[in-house]
């Protein structure tokens, strides 16, 4: 192999970047900074999701496979796959995603001088033999990152990690400081962008008063294996006020999202990986100065009683969703509205910012002897 000029930061997603989790390219993009390194991101093809050449200044290679990646023979493929890249480019530094593509680090042919394990995704979400996995594997990973303390207490034990270096790092991609847009500039209307399934994230909840007679613009992918029945309600609705506006890249929907009143981020609590850790969208939203409108989980709920800045709902019913945008829509507009923006610059400014949470990770990465 020629050697390099560089040394290599290589990241193994377990999603195809540019639609969703930012911090995917971000964190590659930063741990390639901080070791004078290359950037590259290896992800499965999804459907639907155009391949992206670069992205965060790092270079994207998609692997093709011949079931979806997010079956059991498609995520096969796809580990065996990223492998074979990954034996051919030798990284000096390996970030692995996920639980889901931990298995790479058992078909390698040279360690990593550093292994940087994100498991931004609860093991719990997958099958409990993956508890097993991840403590075969235990003696490889030099760091790793949580998005939520106690998803960290939780795995961190059954997953043999105890006592090594962990990172608790939000969902917060946003810059540092960012400038609202002035109510004059916002649109009045209440965003949702994120995937559409009744069982999941309560998007059946639009179809319903007062949701459905409000301006709401929906943005997102129907999830696999959704009910044709929803899906076709939900796209009559647009006549009745809720907007389906399709699946946008995450680059074109972080400018429209600026302009709008409010983001609603809701999801169920059907399990532990359902229950602990905001999502993206939630800090995204904060740092747009654009209130989120949020369920009572328990990351949302420490966030928003900190500093002020959205709406929690009572509890995840219709009814509880139904008042807290009744109280969006009387609040717009009101000082109490400019306080919440205000408290979202706060937030944004003080803490829930990409800068803050990344050197949460900086002070945790070992030297790379490739790299010194």
């Amino acid at each position: 192999m020629t050697k390099r000029s560089l040394p290599l930061v290589v990241a193994v997603s377990d999603v195809s970047v540019g639609y969703g989790s930012p911090q995917i390219p971000m964190l590659v993009r930063d741990v390639a900074r901080q070791y004078g390194a290359e950037g590259v991101i290896v992800e499965p093809d999804h459907s639907g999701m155009a391949p992206l050449s670069v992205i965060a200044g790092c270079r994207v290679e998609r692997i093709q496979t011949a079931y979806n990646p997010h079956s059991t023979p498609g995520r096969i493929d796809y580990v065996v796959e990223a492998a074979r890249c990954l034996n051919q480019l030798q990284p000096d530094v390996l970030i692995v995603i996920c639980t889901y593509s931990l298995p790479v680090l058992l078909k390698l042919k040279r360690r990593p001088a550093v292994v940087i394990y994100a498991s931004i995704e609860s093991v719990s979400a997958y099958s409990p033999i993956e508890y097993d996995l991840n403590r075969s594997v235990a003696d490889w990973i030099d760091v790793v990152i949580y998005p939520e303390k106690n998803r960290a207490q939780h795995d961190m034990p059954r997953c043999g990690f105890q006592g090594k270096p962990v990172a608790i790092m939000l969902n917060a991609t946003n810059p540092p400081q960012a400038a609202p847009v002035p109510l004059e500039g916002r649109n009045g209307a209440i965003l949702y962008a994120g995937t559409l399934d009744p069982a999941r994230t309560n998007t059946h909840y639009f179809l319903e008063k007062p949701a459905e007679t409000l301006p709401i613009d929906v943005f997102g992918a129907f999830r696999g294996g959704a009910d044709p029945e929803f899906k076709r309600k939900l796209e009559d609705a647009v006549a009745r006020g809720v907007r389906y506006q399709g699946l946008l890249p995450a680059a074109e929907l972080a400018r429209l999202r600026t302009r709008y009143a409010y983001s609603i981020v809701m999801w169920a609590p059907t399990n532990e990986n359902q229950r602990f850790a905001a999502p993206n969208k939630f800090f995204e939203a904060i740092g747009d100065g654009v209130p989120p409108i949020v369920t009572p989980h328990p990351q949302c709920e420490e966030v928003i009683s900190r500093y002020g800045c959205g709406l929690l709902m009572e509890d995840w019913s219709l009814g509880a969703f139904s008042r807290a945008l009744l109280r969006a829509t009387d609040m717009y507009g009101t000082p109490a509205y400019t306080r919440m923006v205000e408290s979202c610059v706060r937030a944004a400014e003080n803490d829930l910012n990409w800068e803050v949470q990344i050197g949460k990770l900086r002070r945790l990465l070992p030297p790379s002897q490739r790299a010194a």
